[in-house]
């Protein structure tokens, strides 16, 4: 049975969820969507930070910006907003 390494296995699950939100029409950029559904996934701002190669300090204000657009008050609110929108893969 074949392995993947786990930059194999992130970089798959970040296509499949980059797909998953292209066509919708929230006014979200690629980055906000992908933070939105790592949050939805339950990970935090420095796993969320690790796994996009960014700092803590971008993903936090990558998450302030997503709760104005979507006119949320916190990040629970941000992921059931993902779910909602059929964004997450079970």
């Amino acid at each position: 049975m074949p392995v993947m390494t786990g930059d194999v296995s992130q970089a798959l699950t970040r296509g499949i969820r980059q797909r998953t939100v292209k066509g919708d029409n929230t006014g979200l950029t690629e980055r906000e969507k992908e933070v939105i559904l790592l949050i939805a996934e339950g990970k935090n701002n420095k796993d969320i930070a690790e796994e996009l190669h960014i700092s803590i300090k971008t993903v936090k204000t990558h998450v302030s910006n997503l709760l104005m657009k979507c006119e949320l008050e916190d990040r629970t609110q941000l992921a059931i907003y993902a779910h909602r929108k059929g964004w997450v893969l079970n």
